[in-house]
């Protein structure tokens, strides 16, 4: 049946607000007067800053509190509540304040609820559960706006949480007797759990709004693109009579295109956040926050240091170092607080942060790290982009790179015309692989020197700060004892204080604390880590003399201590699961929640169907059971380490310690695992039913063999206990009697879903290949059997990653994708797979792709299975040339044993050469071992010989290595910028090469390549190398050798045109023709390429040297020396060349150059020179013409005194 959404569109007269208007009318009433002016105060329409803001303020309230921070809680909820009010009085018009009486109502309630602590935990823990389902401006987003079934729902939902509020302000005015009465009869979790339920009700229905707002919405894209279409047909002008749009047709159509237009403006900004980042960056910080105790974690804002750096008035780095379990991390969010607080009602301060998770694989990669602060930084931006802007970032973001990121960052930030000031925080980047440290290192670096609006603060173990080679102003502050003396008295005091409060540590004489806080004070030397972990250790005692004693013998360092709780957890009642879980969390590839842990826990290789009879009852105990090494998150029910040193435990050897497993034998027994869960026959029956279409309801007596939900438990016991209540009955019972008592508890189930009846199925199916990265027949036939059926996927529901991918323009058409990601992922095994099943999809064409793009440090492996299949010499050979290109020392062992051969001239190179010129020494030493040619000649016109190449990259021992096989050191270049080895040498200025290569007997004036050559003097002078050519000069190189036709130039023209002076003045003293003539193409004399560089020192001192001034400029692309200065507006050098008599040619060359080149001040320089010389022509016309008529009036004088004395 087809959803009728039209009606749903522009209800006339409904107030979506009546239900909301209702609850807060009865709020108000219940407020006394103070709670009244309270809530009166606290009614203004909040932005993202009031979140902040407020939080902090309950912060401060409850500063003297004995717990952490629990407004942090209510962080998610509260930013989900300031969206609702965002777009709540664009509906509402009956009420134009209900955004700001909605969040004074919450206000108030939680600022009632917090002047008492232990109903506050209550009740800022209930709100951060609500705050996981509330509804979110990411999910109604544009859809709201038309749908007047949504907006009652999002109404509907925030009048459950006032009401939701008025209990909360009721229950807090009961006396401490009448709590204390109220939780026996009526608890905590039963008072409020029907306001839970219609909160439950409500979001399922916000949901079903959605669902058919989105539907409504495809349906008016639809109609118009059929208007669209049916308006710019062929044939409209025929169709005139028969389709002639209405004015209402044409609005219609005007606001169905507004509203497509702002729903795909809302999918191009959550694609481009998504393409530079998919982290969820404030997850981390979430649970960070609710760590810290009030009042701690503020010393670093006080330290000077901090100050110098916040208040630098340009780029600074801020460095915070300290040894492992310091309190870095908690400190880093602290400054994260504070720097918000300050910007969040500024425009132009951004504060970005990026917390690195060792048991989030993602989390740790450079490029992730640094798409999620370009994500930050740009986010308003990306958020006021117009519709083309938007369609244009999409396409810059998609399938960045490392150093993509980078510059697509910098080029945002050069052409936004807002200069602003961006705090980046860094913690834990020292969990990330060196690579990743360093690409991001080289990126913060790069981002400090081309912006000057960066404060960079990064928290890690010291020797962090030495990958960071900025000349960027660094300030550093050391963590120490010193510095976090006073937070660890606080934070001992109040986690003592809390695990006495929860009864976790029982005293039998209380007076014993005073001494527990005193030696863990003393003994903790700056780490909260160790403090903690040994109240856990205390807690674990079970009578006074045992707590004692343990304090007494208590490990000074981590690792011991570490030792002593591994010894526990192994000696614990639930010793296998513990340290199932402690194993599994580091190889996970995002962290595991609580239910999913639940059912890891049950599986064994040997398991055909999912037995739930073996599912942990209790996970609280495992848990508690790995003795304060990991955690449950209480707002994302994910299970964690305690904290990353915990991983340095278990799988690091580090000097005496030795590791307890290894990392790669444990993720690929968890592949095992979720294949084998995969391959469960209840998937089977389920996938069954699906393909048939069967529509056939589950019964709830066949719950034991699906999951119940997150509170199964309690559930359990209670429909346990009920059957047990009527066990009488039971002994004849009927399967309809329990059912229905089953249905009584549990309500209508409905038909199961994979996802939600196995809690681990979605992880499983997502992940399972990941985990296999290194796997063979060889290690379990049995797995790699069912590995092939998972990749196949005919029988198990898995899902293979690259059908999941996007396509993006860097994706190759010609290889299949599956070939793609596993080069990208580093997948051995899925090559192993298509080698020895599928061999077809290896093709040549694959088979070349994978030896050039496969990681460096396992393409050996890759090798070893290419070469395995049936080749041509020309995927060998290739294959050989990237290897050593890339340096693959163990991949070109196999390639040579494959037969391989060494001399081949592929991809623009012979192997040695390459190699050589890559500095890659095995790989020289391989192939000559392999009889490679020493002097092979190069394979290209410009090409090098092998020890040309060497020579031009200043690689001394490959060289040497080279010398010593025999290497002919005077080869002749090649045509096209060929060089000798000795000129390359000279050239990069590798003084050691050159001598090397003078003794070895080089000819020190050889002949230079005909086009663009060089000597080795002109070479060594050009680049300005001054040692070098004051080495040359003393093997007695020509300073005047002849150049080239093509782009020559003269030792001293090179030195010239580069302007270096002090080799300027050595080869004028060594006689250099200083007027030699210009290369006729593309040539320079010395003067005018001194002139055109604008080096006004060197032009001074060639013109001393008599320089000719009006030396003519080469027959083709050649430039007297004024014309060459003036063209590039080289003022200083114009006016010495003026000086120095240079010619203003009569075409007026250099004016015309300086005119084009914008250089005002050099044109009228020039214009002034000509004026002068124009001025002293016309003089000299004058005193001719004078001279002239001067004579012919004598003339006529002598001629008419002839006549008259005839």
């Amino acid at each position: 049946m087809a959803f009728q959404l039209s009606p749903r569109v522009g209800v006339q007269g409904a107030d979506p607000a009546q239900s909301l208007n209702t609850a807060l009318e009865n709020f108000r009433n219940t407020l006394t007067e103070e709670q009244k002016r309270e809530f009166q105060e606290s009614t203004t329409k909040p932005d993202l800053a009031s979140v902040i803001v407020f939080v902090a303020e309950i912060d401060v309230r409850n500063s003297s509190a004995t717990r952490t921070s629990m407004a942090r809680r209510l962080y998610t909820f509260l930013e989900a509540t300031q969206q609702f009010t965002d777009v709540v009085n664009t509906f509402v018009s009956s009420n134009p304040i209900i955004a700001a009486l909605v969040w004074g109502s919450i206000k108030t309630a939680i600022l009632t609820a917090s002047n008492v602590v232990s109903y506050f935990d209550k009740v800022s823990s209930m709100i951060m559960r609500i705050g996981k389902t509330a509804p979110t401006y990411q999910q109604f987003g544009e859809l709201y706006p038309d749908c007047i079934g949504l907006q009652s729902a999002l109404c509907d939902f925030y009048a459950i949480i006032i009401n939701l509020c008025v209990k909360i302000i009721e229950v807090s005015r009961r006396t401490g007797l009448m709590q204390t009465i109220s939780s026996m009869i009526n608890p905590f979790e039963s008072e409020f759990k029907p306001f839970l339920d219609l909160l439950d009700e409500t979001t399922q229905k916000i949901k079903l709004e959605v669902s058919l707002a989105s539907k409504q919405a495809d349906q008016e894209a639809k109609k118009l693109l059929e208007y669209e279409s049916r308006e710019n047909s062929i044939f409209r002008p025929f169709a005139r009579g028969f389709y002639k749009s209405s004015l209402e047709q044409q609005a219609d159509a005007s606001k169905w295109r507004m509203k497509l237009r702002k729903r795909e403006m809302m999918k191009l900004k959550s694609t481009i956040r998504n393409n530079l980042s998919p982290i969820n960056h404030e997850f981390p910080l979430r649970q960070i926050r609710k760590q810290r105790f009030s009042t701690t974690a503020e010393w670093l804002q006080k330290e000077s240091e901090f100050n110098m750096w916040e208040n630098a008035p340009q780029t600074a780095i801020l460095w915070c170092l300290g040894t492992i379990g310091m309190g870095k991390t908690v400190l880093m969010s602290s400054v994260v607080d504070h720097l918000q607080l300050h910007a969040v009602r500024k425009s132009n301060e951004i504060v970005c942060y990026y917390f690195c998770r060792v048991d989030n694989e993602a989390s740790l990669s450079a490029r992730n790290i640094l798409g999620s602060l370009a994500r930050q930084i740009l986010d308003t931006q990306i958020e006021q982009s117009d519709y083309e802007t938007l369609l244009y970032l999409e396409d810059e973001t998609r399938d960045l790179s490392t150093i993509d990121v980078v510059q697509f960052l910098l080029l945002c930030l050069e052409t936004s015309k807002a200069k602003k000031c961006y705090y980046i925080i860094l913690d834990g980047l020292d969990e990330c692989d060196s690579a990743h440290i360093q690409a991001v290192a080289q990126a913060i670096v790069e981002l400090c020197s081309k912006y000057i609006g960066f404060k960079i603060l990064c928290a890690g173990r010291p020797g962090l700060e030495k990958r960071f080679k900025s000349d960027t102003p660094q300030y550093r502050i050391m963590v120490n004892e010193k510095k976090v003396n006073l937070d660890m008295d606080c934070y001992i005091t109040k986690i003592l204080d809390k695990c006495l409060e929860e009864e976790v540590l029982i005293l039998g004489d209380s007076a014993i604390i005073t001494e527990i806080r005193n030696t863990l004070r003393d003994k903790a030397d700056g780490m909260f880590l160790w403090a903690s972990l040994c109240i856990e250790e205390l807690c674990a005692q079970n009578c006074d003399h045992d707590i004692l004693e343990a304090l007494k013998h208590i490990p000074h360092s981590l690792a011991e201590l570490y030792d002593r709780k591994l010894r526990r957890v192994r000696e614990g009642r639930v010793a296998e699961q513990a340290m199932k879980i402690l194993q599994y969390c580091v190889v996970v590839k995002r962290p595991l929640t609580v239910m999913e842990y639940r059912e890891a826990l049950s599986l064994s290789l040997e398991q055909k169907a999912f037995d739930r009879g073996k599912v942990p009852n209790d996970m609280d105990r495992i848990i508690h059971g790995c003795c304060g090494l990991t955690f449950a998150d209480e707002e994302d029910d994910t299970i964690h380490y305690v904290h990353r040193s915990v991983k340095e435990c278990l799988f690091i050897t580090n000097g005496p310690h030795t590791a307890q497993f290894d990392v790669a034998s444990v993720d690929r027994h968890f592949g095992f695992m979720c294949m084998t869960y995969l391959d469960f026959s209840n998937f089977k029956r389920q996938l069954a039913k699906v393909k048939n279409g069967s529509g056939t309801p589950i019964h709830p007596i066949q719950l034991g063999t699906s999951t119940l939900s997150i509170s199964s438990k309690s559930v359990t016991t209670q429909i346990a206990r009920k059957i047990l209540s009527h066990h009488r009955q039971l002994q004849h019972f009927s399967t309809r009697e329990v059912e229905r008592t089953v249905q009584e508890r549990l309500g209508d189930v409905g038909s199961p879903h994979l996802e939600g009846d196995f809690q681990f199925f979605n992880y499983a199916r997502s992940y399972w290949l990941n985990h296999l990265t290194d796997f063979t027949p060889e290690m379990n036939n049995d797995m790699w059997g069912l590995f092939r059926r998972c990749i196949e996927g005919d029988d198990v529901p898995t899902c293979t990653p690259w059908e999941l991918e996007p396509q993006t323009d860097s994706k190759r058409n010609d290889i299949p994708d599956s070939i793609q990601w596993l080069l990208a992922h580093e997948h051995h095994s899925l090559l192993l797979y298509y080698a020895r099943l599928q061999p077809h999809v290896l093709s040549e064409n694959v088979k070349d792709f994978i030896l050039m793009r496969g990681d460096i440090h396992n393409r050996y492996r890759y090798t070893e299975v290419i070469v395995s299949l049936k080749n041509t010499s020309e995927i060998l050979d290739n294959g050989l040339s990237y290897a050593v290109r890339d340096g693959c020392i163990r991949s070109l062992a196999v390639l040579l044993q494959a037969g391989a051969d060494v001399g081949a001239k592929v991809n623009h190179g012979i192997a040695l050469n390459i190699a050589a010129k890559g500095n890659h020494m095995e790989m020289v030493q391989a192939l000559l071992a392999a009889k490679a040619d020493v002097n092979a000649a190069p394979f290209e016109l410009c090409g090098r010989t092998a020890i040309q190449a060497a020579a031009e990259g200043g690689h001394l021992k490959v060289v040497q290595t080279l010398l010593a096989a025999k290497a002919e050191v005077n080869v002749r270049p090649t045509y096209n910028a060929g060089r000798t080895a000795l000129q390359a040498a000279a050239e990069g200025g590798h003084l050691e090469v050159v001598q090397t290569l003078l003794a070895a007997k080089a000819d020190v004036n050889a002949r230079p390549a005909d086009k663009t050559g060089r000597t080795a003097l002109q070479a060594a002078a050009e680049g300005g190398h001054l040692e070098v050519v004051q080495t040359l000069l003393a093997a007695n190189a020509d300073v005047n050798a002849p150049l080239t036709e093509v782009k020559g130039r003269t030792a001293l023209q090179a030195a010239a045109g580069g302007g270096h002076l002090n080799i300027v003045q050595i080869l004028l003293s060594a006689k250099a023709d200083v007027n030699a003539l210009s290369a006729p193409n593309n040539g320079r004399t010395a003067i005018q390429a001194a002139a055109e560089g604008g080096y006004l020192d060197v032009v001074q001192i060639l013109l001393a040297a008599k320089a000719d001034v009006n030396a003519p400029p080469a027959n083709y692309d050649g430039a007297a020396a004024l014309q060459a200065a003036a063209e590039r507006g080289h003022l200083a050098v114009v006016q010495a060349l003026l000086a120095a008599k240079a010619d203003i040619d009569p075409k007026q060359t250099a004016y015309k150059a300086a005119i084009k080149g914008g250089h005002t001040e050099v044109a009228q320089t020039l214009l002034a020179a000509m004026a002068d010389i124009d001025a002293k022509r016309a003089s000299r016309k004058t005193a001719i013409k004078e001279e002239r008529a001067l004579l012919t009036q004598a003339l006529r004088y002598s001629k008419a005194e002839a006549k008259r004395t005839a």
